[in-house]
């Protein structure tokens, strides 16, 4: 067996999971995408007949639904392209400047960005942040809402009449504080005292981006949940985002007359990782029929009359799962192993 690079293998492994291959099932692919391209290769290679080769191809094409080894190798090849196009914006690092006067608080939460693949400078005097800004390049200023800055102003005060937008000022602030008033001041974002390491990163990367599709790829991931559909269809969010989720659904049952049709609200069921149930309400925004052999059948659902805690623990789990891929190809290793 050809054992792949580390960022192929790990594709690999996700497209196995994905569709539930078996060990034999996942050999032949791997020889397959590694560049075994016939069944007698494929054969000596593993050590088994041709027939048992075709019997594998036969239950993977059947488990993706696709035909032939060209449709089986685009499809692998278009998945793993775009969960590299939406890890893509993430490749070049991050620079924060963190400007905290609380010395363990600010090697806390440099320590957190670091982790997750990020360049942290930290700054004591918030004096200083248009000066440091101006020797160095930062992507996003991380400062506690009440320091002063130059001339008696704020540090964002001083960001905004400098430098404009660029680069983003998210606030951290002790509660109660008036977020809606300093985001149209010209705040990033502003985060509530404590903040966790996890939610600083995805906050920063989240204002690292500046297109409308890196944001959208960002706030979505591969899910995987199985899930039902108003207490009687069976499917699996195959990709869920802050506000609503990708639900493949057998062919068969998409297509029932007068069922699940564009407008209509549904029902969804489905745990995450910690076993939380969440039962939500969604309205159909678009519809995918299945029939190219690349692409599951399924709806696109928009999550409606979301209350506070759902819509909470669907961002901490889509966070949670973004950070983890983030991590991987932002760290200095996943860039070698990508190169």
């Amino acid at each position: 067996m050809t054992n792949p690079p580390p960022h192929l293998r790990e594709e690999l492994d996700r497209f196995g999971e994905r569709y539930r291959l078996t060990a034999r099932e996942h050999d032949v692919l791997c020889l397959l995408v590694t560049g075994s391209g016939t069944v007698p290769e494929i054969a000596a290679r593993l050590d088994l007949s041709g027939n048992t080769v075709h019997n594998h191809f036969k239950n993977v094409f059947r488990r993706t639904r696709t035909n032939t080894k060209a449709a089986l190798l685009a499809l692998f090849l278009k998945e793993a392209l775009e969960r590299q196009a939406g890890l893509a914006p993430f490749i070049r690092t991050p620079r924060v400047l963190l400007v905290e006067p609380d010395r363990a608080e600010r090697e806390r939460l440099a320590r957190a960005l670091t982790e997750h693949g990020m360049d942290a400078e930290v700054e004591a005097d918030s004096a200083r942040v248009v000066e440091r800004i101006a020797q160095e390049r930062f992507d996003v200023v991380v400062a506690d809402l009440s320091l002063p800055g130059s001339n008696g102003r704020g540090v964002l005060d001083d960001v905004l009449s400098r430098f404009g937008r660029w680069p983003a000022v998210l606030l951290t602030a002790t509660p109660p504080v008036q977020t809606a008033e300093w985001i149209a001041r010209g705040a990033g974002e502003v985060l509530t005292k404590p903040v966790s390491g996890d939610r600083l990163s995805f906050a920063v990367f989240e204002h690292f981006v500046d297109s409308t599709y890196a944001r959208s790829r960002l706030v979505r991931v591969d899910a995987e949940l199985q899930t039902q559909i108003d207490e009687s269809v069976s499917g699996r969010i195959d990709n869920l985002g802050f506000g609503g989720a990708f639900v493949s659904l057998d062919p068969e049952t998409l297509h029932s007359p007068m069922r699940f049709t564009v407008g209509s609200r549904v029902s969804i069921a489905f745990a995450l990782d910690d076993q939380r149930q969440l039962k939500l309400q969604g309205e159909v925004r678009w519809r995918r029929d299945g029939t190219r052999p690349t692409s599951a059948a399924g709806l696109g659902l928009q999550f409606v009359d979301m209350r506070d805690e759902q819509r909470q623990l669907v961002e901490d789990f889509v966070r949670r799962r973004k950070l983890a891929d983030l991590e991987r190809i932002g760290t200095p290793t996943a860039r070698r192993a990508l190169s």
